[in-house]
């Protein structure tokens, strides 16, 4: 062959692989473009709310987990509020629980765990919450039956009493619980634990408790249905959502 026909077919070659990266070039550019300007899906939009959910305990403010007064029904059958007394500011799995149910905690991939203590309307219950943020609703799910005690009117080691000094909740502690309940919502275990305002212990209790305590799991179940509630993404809120 000739130089001048290789000359050309060489000529052609570089034009022809030269165009087809241009081509590659411009779908992929058209590609990222259409990614980042499409509307979401309804599976992207559903990934995304389950996502947000998870990171609650994370992105929430203590205030917002823990709200100042929580509903529920009392015993003669009407709505009472339970008021906040305090947030525990630590966030560790093994803080603030007894090493038997931390373990199973720490077994399920629990990520953190938040404490609240509440009193009744009445000021004769004190309880504390605790909710445990795993990585999805199953371990969520494996974790709360393991954790579920067997009697609930039984103490035993469990989510540990929050007290504050100089309040009302200053003589909650272990030897004064009387109901123990655990519960999911979500990706989220709700423990809760309750007893006497006065400090009684539950070792002086010689009859079983009533419905006093049942307010305990109710103000549990309120407080983690409102942090597991999915939120369908609202791509118009752009502080809150990327889209």
């Amino acid at each position: 062959m000739p130089w001048y026909a290789r000359r050309r077919l060489w000529l052609g070659v570089a034009i022809v692989t030269t165009v087809g990266y241009l081509a590659v070039g411009a779908l992929s550019t058209a590609r990222v473009y259409w990614e980042f300007h499409r509307k979401p899906t309804a599976w992207e939009l559903y990934r995304a709310a389950g996502e947000e959910v998870r990171d609650r305990w994370r992105t929430w403010p203590a205030e917002k987990i823990f709200p100042d007064s929580v509903p529920y029904t009392s015993e003669q059958g009407g709505i009472e509020h339970a008021a906040l007394v305090g947030i525990a500011p630590e966030r560790g799995c093994g803080t603030g629980i007894d090493p038997v149910p931390a373990a199973v905690l720490s077994r399920y991939g629990c990520r953190a765990l938040l404490r609240a203590t509440y009193v009744d309307q009445t000021q004769g219950i004190i309880l504390t919450v605790g909710l445990a943020a795993l990585p999805d609703e199953r371990s969520a799910s494996l974790a709360g039956e393991s954790l579920a005690p067997t009697d609930p009117g039984a103490a035993g080691p469990f989510l540990r009493p929050l007290a504050f000094p100089q309040t009302i909740a200053a003589r909650f502690a272990e030897s004064t619980r009387q109901l123990a309940t655990a519960d999911r919502a979500g990706p989220y275990v709700v423990m809760t634990v309750a007893g006497q305002t006065d400090g009684r212990p539950s070792s002086a209790v010689r009859k079983p408790h009533g419905g006093w305590f049942q307010l305990a799991p109710e103000v549990g179940r309120n407080i983690a249905g409102a942090l597991a509630l999915p939120v369908q993404p609202d791509c118009s809120e752009k502080r809150e959502w990327k889209c």
